[in-house]
């Protein structure tokens, strides 16, 4: 494929700062799915094979994006997105670091992980949405969804390449070698951050210039103040509403099974080996469907895939749970990164096309907290379930109960119905103006 054809499938590559953003995804998200190999596995042998034990440092990974996401979310609508970008990767390295030298020097014990998770996990949560703010900064608006979707692209390439290097890693060497690999790959998306030629307009942070730096509790008492008007925005917007809620019901129910999968990966028999392939098919079925709704074009088409990932949500949870061989679970793994993956990619389009810049980083941190707060929580819970009940009940059962909702939301919805018929959402504003 020549750089013509490349650009015309790809127009998104064309903006250097774009590409600056893609590679700081790849390696920063790369480098969390080798934390999350090593940190399953290892949490998983020092508590004798507790799903409550590593359902707890799942959660502490996560729930950084309900605590600390709305915040770099507000701040990143304030101040200049591209040094926060550069502040929290750089946090992440020392946090990953420090991870590596406990490891190493065989010190970690199950709280050590939980407390490091927190921290990295906090740093993941302020680049996130600073990062897919960024987005539309860098690239025109006829080149938001090609955008959004090739940075799916990076994020869920990298869970190939996370676990398929970290399982190398850990086979060989140990969790202490994946974490410094881990904060390799961080360094290495610090300097792509770095690189970033993007600046603000003038006068977009005037507020911040022309007044004197103000004091702690006035700054809180402005991030606070902007977060309310985020959701006031996002009340208003009945769009946005049902997007996020349904992105907020799809991660509880297929997509909050990390705490399980060692456990699952036992119990079909395979051990750590097949631990590592089923993340490492979940990232190949997860680049394989952003790769696929990058290359949409027809509305209508984008309706028909997204009825199509949504339905195949469920229907992975239901084949991981039913498998009984290896294969059959790691088929089960790819189907359900592609069609989660492509859904998540599709959901953040829609949210993306509909915001203002305004309130960009603010509404993407809310959808980001929906997300990932219901992914720590159910977790948690399903970690702490499966102690009792069989992992295979809390993966098909879920993948059901999805399934309904879906369904469900096509028939009572008028938005989602628009959206599965014509691949986008009526044409008026909640105001009623045009959109």
């Amino acid at each position: 494929m020549g750089k013509g054809t490349l650009i015309q499938r790809f127009p998104a590559m064309s903006s250097w700062d774009f590409r600056r953003l893609f590679a700081n995804s790849f390696l920063t998200t790369g480098s969390r799915w080798a934390q999350v190999l090593a940190r399953g596995w290892l949490v998983h042998d020092l508590s004798g094979g507790s799903t409550t034990a590593v359902g707890l440092v799942t959660f502490a990974s996560f729930v950084p994006f309900v605590i600390v996401g709305p915040f770099a979310g507000a701040v990143a609508d304030r101040f200049d997105r591209r040094r926060l970008l550069i502040g929290a990767t750089l946090f992440g390295v020392v946090g990953t670091v420090l991870l590596a030298v406990i490891t190493f020097a065989e010190v970690a014990e199950v709280w050590h992980i939980g407390a490091l998770a927190f921290a990295t996990g906090s740093a993941q949560a302020s680049t996130v949405p600073t990062r897919q703010a960024l987005i539309a900064n860098v690239v025109p608006p006829e080149d938001l969804l090609n955008a959004v979707a090739l940075a799916g692209i990076s994020q869920h390439g990298s869970r190939v390449v996370g676990p398929l290097f970290g399982a190398a890693f850990l086979g060989a060497f140990g969790a202490g070698s994946v974490f410094g690999f881990s904060a390799v790959l961080l360094t290495l998306g610090l300097v792509e951050a770095v690189r970033l030629r993007h600046r603000p307009a003038a006068d977009t942070f005037a507020l911040g210039q022309a007044t004197p730096a103000p004091g702690l509790l006035t700054a809180v008492r402005r991030l606070v103040g902007d977060l309310v008007d985020a959701g006031r925005y996002v009340r208003a917007d009945h769009r946005l509403l049902v997007v996020i809620a349904l992105v907020g019901a799809h991660c509880s129910l297929t997509m909050a099974f990390d705490s399980m999968m060692p456990s699952l990966a036992e119990k079909v028999g395979g051990a750590e080996t097949l631990y590592s392939a089923i993340l490492v098919g979940l990232g190949a079925g997860a680049i394989t469907g952003t790769l696929g709704v990058s290359q949409l074009r027809q509305e209508r088409t984008r309706g028909v895939v997204f009825a199509g990932v949504g339905v195949g949500s469920g229907l992975a949870m239901i084949v991981m749970g039913s498998a009984t061989t290896p294969v059959l679970v790691v088929s089960g793994a790819v189907l359900a990164g592609l069609t989660q993956a492509s859904y998540m990619t599709m959901s953040a389009a829609l949210i993306q096309n509909i915001v203002t810049d305004e309130f960009r980083g603010r509404v993407l941190s809310f959808y980001l907290m929906i997300a990932a707060g219901h992914m720590a929580i159910l977790n948690l819970g399903y970690g702490r379930t499966a102690e009792v009940i069989d992992v295979r009940v809390l993966l098909v059962g879920p993948g059901l109960i999805w399934m309904v909702i879906f369904a469900g939301s096509i028939g009572a919805l008028a938005e989602v119905r628009c959206l599965v018929r014509r691949g986008r959402f009526h044409s008026m504003a909640p105001s009623g103006s045009p959109v």
